[in-house]
């Protein structure tokens, strides 16, 4: 969670850095928040698609959204 306080820190000063963005993704991602990582994940790799890391990015997209969400 800390983590996650210093990403939105971090987006909160640039919002429109998609590496921060992605960033955040990746830490939601960890946590577990499917939903938000894929909205930042997106985001990244829209802005971003010839970057190398784009690739692995689709790639965790792909698995998040075949994942089933349960709803609490």
């Amino acid at each position: 969670e800390r983590a996650l306080r210093g990403s939105e820190a971090l987006v909160q000063f640039n919002p429109e850095e998609p590496y921060d963005i992605r960033d955040r993704g990746l830490i939601y991602a960890q946590l577990e928040c499917e939903h938000v990582a894929l909205t930042d994940l997106s985001y990244f790799v829209e802005q971003c698609p010839e970057d190398p890391i784009s690739e692995m990015i689709r790639a965790q997209i792909n698995t998040i959204a075949h994942k089933q969400i349960v709803l609490h």
